[in-house]
C-alpha cells in the first residue's frame, strides 16, 4: 500500500517538481520537506493546500490516494452570470478595478519585476466591514522572472494584499502579504481564495458542499465555517487564488 510520501514523489517526477520548488510553494523549512520525502514525516494540515497546488492534484488524494467522488456539478462562473455578478453595475466590486502590476524594464531595475502592493486589506477575523481602495499603492515588491514561471502565474495576473486577522493563522497571519492570481476564479476544492462575501473581503479555505453550497473555512478553530448558499450567493464573489505569501 502506497504512503503520503510515495504519493508526493510519484506527483514531483511526473510534474518534475524539484524539493526547493515545494519550499517556495508552501513555506515550509528544507528539512520538513526533505522529511516528507524521506518519508519519516508527513506534512501538517497547514501545508496541504499548497503543497496540492503545487503537486497539481486535491488534498484528498494527498491523504488517501483517491479522489472524492464530485457530489455537484456546481460551476462559480454560471452562478455568477446566471445572477448578473460579472456586471460592475450590480457587483460589489469588480476585478478590473485592481491596480495592475508594473513590469519595469529588466536591464534597469536588475531583472526583476516589481508587483505594486495595493490597498486592500482583506479580512481574516471578526468581519468587519472594508473599504477597499485599489488605486492606491503602499509600495512594490521584487520577484525574478523564474518565480512566475514556477508558479504558473502571468505577472499581470498578480495582486499583492495584506491581511488582517488571525482567522487564517498559522498559514497567513496579521499583516502578511499575500499574492493572489485573479486569473483563477474558478474553485479547486480545498482551494484558499481571495473573496468577497457580505461585505467583507475575506481570505478562506473553500469546500464545495452538497447541493452546490460553499464552505468558507477558517484554519484557526476558534473561527466557525461560513456557507454560501444561492439565496446569499449574490453578494459572493472570487477575487483570485492565494499562491504565494511573505510576513
Amino acid at each position: 500500500m502506497d504512503t503520503i510520501r510515495d504519493r508526493i514523489i510519484k506527483r514531483m517526477k511526473e510534474l518534475g517538481v524539484r524539493q526547493v520548488d515545494i519550499v517556495e510553494a508552501t513555506g515550509a523549512t528544507k528539512g520538513a520537506v526533505s522529511k516528507w520525502v524521506a518519508g519519516t514525516n508527513v506534512p501538517k494540515a497547514e501545508f496541504l493546500p499548497s503543497l496540492a497546488i503545487i503537486l497539481k492534484t486535491s488534498q484528498n488524494w494527498l491523504l488517501t490516494g483517491s479522489e472524492e467522488k464530485a457530489i455537484t456539478n456546481f460551476n462559480m462562473q454560471e452562478f455568477m452570470n446566471k445572477h448578473g455578478l460579472a456586471k460592475k453595475n450590480e457587483s460589489s466590486f469588480d476585478v478590473n478595478d485592481l491596480h495592475k502590476p508594473t513590469v519595469v524594464d529588466h536591464e534597469i531595475e536588475n531583472g526583476f519585476i516589481w508587483i505594486d502592493v495595493v490597498e486592500a486589506n482583506f479580512s481574516c477575523g471578526t468581519g468587519e466591514s472594508i473599504e477597499f481602495h485599489f488605486d492606491v499603492i503602499n509600495g512594490k515588491f521584487p520577484f525574478p522572472p523564474s518565480f512566475f514561471q514556477k508558479k504558473y502565474v502571468d505577472p499581470d495576473c498578480m495582486r499583492i494584499i495584506k491581511a488582517k486577522g488571525d482567522s487564517m493563522a498559522d498559514f497567513i497571519n496579521d499583516g502578511d502579504l499575500v499574492g493572489i492570481d485573479i486569473s483563477q476564479t474558478e474553485i479547486v476544492d480545498g482551494g484558499i481564495y481571495a473573496i468577497y462575501f457580505e461585505g467583507e473581503g475575506m481570505i478562506k479555505q473553500i469546500f464545495k458542499e452538497e447541493g452546490g453550497k460553499l464552505s468558507l473555512h477558517s484554519i484557526n478553530p476558534k473561527y466557525r465555517d461560513r456557507e454560501v448558499t444561492e439565496q446569499n450567493g449574490l453578494n459572493f464573489r472570487v477575487m483570485g487564488r492565494q499562491f504565494w505569501r511573505a510576513g
